[in-house]
């Protein structure tokens, strides 16, 4: 089973703590791919979303999609609509090994409570000097310098990768 303190977001219940989640990530893993993010929806739509260094191409969808429709019937997973996808390019950081893929990465951080009087930051990921992880938050304004904000993954509410889309 996932471990829960490894886990970003308000609380530990939910999806991920399910009994089928640990097996569905095994099968995800043997085909190279990785669990981005899981989700239940209303109308039982299940939407779970991969990802690899790679990328994550419609043929790697399918395989997914295939190996977890029979995963998932064995199981008795209860579910009337299975979506596979890409985590898309604001990719949320569930996991501490997600956080380690992308240090060096600007990241939108949410914080259960509030750090300064505010709770939303975004900067570079770091490794952080008296806890695990860092924020590099460089603050609007001419004088304004740059800080890093220490935190833990269970401080906060929710991570996102920041989109730098090139055309």
């Amino acid at each position: 089973m996932i471990n829960p303190e490894e886990f970003v977001g308000n609380s530990w219940s939910g999806v991920w703590s399910e009994q089928w989640v640990t097996e569905a990530d095994a099968v995800i893993v043997s085909l190279g791919l990785e669990v981005a993010d899981i989700e239940r929806e209303g109308n039982g739509l299940l939407r779970i979303m991969i990802d690899s260094p790679n990328g994550v191409t419609v043929e790697d969808c399918e395989k997914v999609s295939h190996q977890l429709t029979h995963l998932f019937t064995v199981e008795n997973v209860n579910y009337d609509r299975l979506e596979i996808s890409s985590p898309g390019v604001d990719r949320v950081l569930r996991r501490k090994k997600d956080f380690e893929r992308f240090l060096n990465e600007e990241v939108s951080l949410k914080f259960k409570r509030a750090v300064n009087n505010q709770k939303q930051f975004k900067g570079v990921l770091q490794h952080g000097k008296a806890q695990t992880w860092g924020v590099l938050v460089t603050p609007d304004g001419k004088n304004a310098e740059p800080y890093l904000l220490d935190f833990e993954i269970a401080d906060l509410a929710g991570a996102r990768l920041v989109p730098h889309l090139k055309f």
